[in-house]
């Protein structure tokens, strides 16, 4: 799946860029709270059925048990689902900013370069 190499370097340079880092926080957050009330819906919608007729001592629930697993399998693929959309959007976010860090080189070589030419028209004019 993902290596804690891949996360530090994501970590790493996201540091640089606050909004960037709320943005992702801020994703976080709502995938948190989509998979709670997902998981609360589920809860609801599994309440316990009414016993049948022929419940033993031994099984006094009838078949919640299996109602339960049927439950917990279909969160669970909720949960690998959400999770998939996470990774891609955390490799959308890894190429933003891949982006940005090759515009800001870019923006950087100009800078210099502008610089270098002040200096050497600097040094020209005042001899």
């Amino acid at each position: 799946m993902l290596e804690a190499g891949f996360l530090k370097g994501v970590y790493d340079s996201l540091s640089g860029f606050p909004v960037l880092q709320a943005a992702v926080g801020a994703l976080i957050v709502i995938f948190g709270l989509r998979l709670m009330l997902k998981a609360d819906k589920a809860k609801d919608a599994a309440a316990a059925p009414a016993a049948p007729a022929g419940a033993t001592l031994a099984a006094p629930d009838g078949a919640l048990h299996l109602q339960g697993a049927v439950a917990f399998t279909d969160m669970t693929r909720e949960m690998r689902d959400i999770l998939r959309e996470c990774v891609e959007l955390q490799r959308r976010i890894a190429e933003c900013v891949r982006i940005m860090r090759e515009e800001a080189r870019k923006q950087t070589e100009i800078l210099e370069r502008i610089e270098r030419e002040q200096d050497v028209q600097g040094r020209s004019r005042h001899p």
